[in-house]
């Protein structure tokens, strides 16, 4: 299973001793085994543990290895295993691949230099998460940083309370540690019985609005609606091809190249999730026409967005949400227990989202000055966004700033 690494890299095991572990002569000592795994084929001997421990579908070992295929040769996996006493006693799921990282000063792209990266998947941790663990994976990630292995290592969103966010915050050295930190809020919902049981839990005139709109968009007035799911493999060319026509007029697709895109890396989530039999897709159409999409995924009684979007013309009317009380209606009888609506803060998911964690991507980066600068742009990029939206908040200009870039975005390109 494991792997020999030589030159710069890491070699792929390693003998941690617990910190809390009795001194030599008091008795057993109950060392961690740590090593990594580059191999997809080298995964499949730990499917039995890793599917043994609870975790995210981003962790889930067929998502993930789909995720590093369809990344091309410059993406290998990098899973480091934990053990004790010959036992697997958890796994840090993360990948290598060579990359350009985007820096942005707001809205604008600053620079996009090519880096080697470590990024470990969201959920990325199964199996035992005590700080005993996550001190010794994140040390294992640093000795990885160490010897030039990447130039920097990060996570996708972590739970600001978890003991591996705090781990990775506190255990690198000053150069190497992230200061750049953004956090954001995660709000997830308990699956209502019902679209009656969840409009109840709003206020009167909130569900008195969304009635109208409902009304509106499925009582005929906007035109004939009607609203398909896309579920198999056969469904996926025309579900793609209508969220791209849908995606490339968003709002978050003009302003920060984000949502969702038809790429190879996409089609291969969408492949293994129809293949598993968790893929959830809905598209509203108007007069036969694309409106509002929403992806996602049921996995281990969990309904996930992924990426949702609406024609902007039908703005006024709320696509979007109508949409997603209609996919509430459509899954009742499933066994969903909740609904995760990912990162972000915006209106829509504090109006129907009842809990809510804080969470934040975290960086370690290479003790090298090619880590060092990255780990500069990162913070000085982050600070100066950071005052830009304070001063635009401050004098109530960020509205305004937000729907001039907009309309710049939307107007057409000069004819030559």
């Amino acid at each position: 299973m494991t792997q020999a690494v030589s030159g710069s890299q890491e070699d792929s095991r390693t003998t941690v001793q617990c910190n809390d572990a009795p001194p030599k002569g008091s008795g057993p000592t109950n060392p961690l085994i740590l090593w990594t795994i580059r191999d997809l084929h080298e995964l499949e001997e730990l499917r039995a543990n890793w599917e043994s421990w609870p975790g995210t579908r981003d962790s889930d070992l067929d998502f993930f290895s789909g995720r590093v295929r369809s990344r091309g040769s410059r993406c290998e996996p990098h899973v480091v295993v934990l053990t004790r006493n010959a036992r697997p006693e958890g796994i840090l799921i993360g990948l290598c691949e060579r990359r350009r990282v985007p820096y942005r000063l707001g809205y604008f792209t600053i620079c996009e230099p090519e880096v080697n990266v470590l990024e470990f998947v969201y959920g990325g941790l199964r199996g035992n998460a005590s700080e005993e663990t996550c001190a010794a994976l994140v040390r294992h990630v640093i000795r990885s940083l160490d010897q030039g292995y990447a130039d920097l290592a990060f996570w996708e969103p972590l739970d600001v309370e978890s003991p591996l966010c705090r781990c990775a915050l506190q255990l690198p050295r000053f150069v190497s540690r992230d200061y750049s930190r953004c956090t954001k809020g995660h709000w997830l919902m308990n699956f209502p019985k019902g679209l009656d049981d969840l409009l109840m839990s709003l206020s009167r005139s909130q569900r008195s609005k969304l009635r109208r709109k409902y009304k509106k968009v499925f009582g005929g007035l906007l035109g004939k609606a009607q609203v398909r799911s896309f579920r198999s493999h056969a469904d996926l060319e025309l579900a793609i091809s209508d969220m791209e026509k849908i995606a490339s007029r968003t709002d978050k697709r003009l302003l920060f190249g984000l949502g969702f895109y038809d790429t190879p890396q996409i089609r291969e989530q969408l492949a293994v999730a129809a293949e598993k039999g968790w893929l959830r897709i809905y598209i509203l159409y108007v007069d036969e026409k694309p409106a509002a999409f929403w992806r996602g995924t049921v996995y281990e009684r969990c309904l996930q967005a992924d990426d949702v979007g609406h024609d902007p013309v039908w703005s006024k009317f709320s696509p979007g949400i109508c949409l997603f009380l209609n996919i509430l209606e459509d899954l009742r009888e499933e066994d969903i227990k909740i609904v995760d609506f990912c990162f972000g803060d915006t209106q829509f998911k504090q109006c129907f989202g009842g809990l809510r964690r804080i969470e934040s991507r975290v960086h370690i980066y290479a003790p090298t000055l090619r880590g060092l600068q990255l780990n500069l742009l990162g913070t000085a990029t982050q600070c100066a966004t950071d005052l830009a939206k304070f001063l635009l908040r401050r004098t109530h200009c960020l509205e305004w700033a937000r729907r001039v870039l907009l309309q710049l975005a939307r107007a057409p390109a000069p004819q030559t």
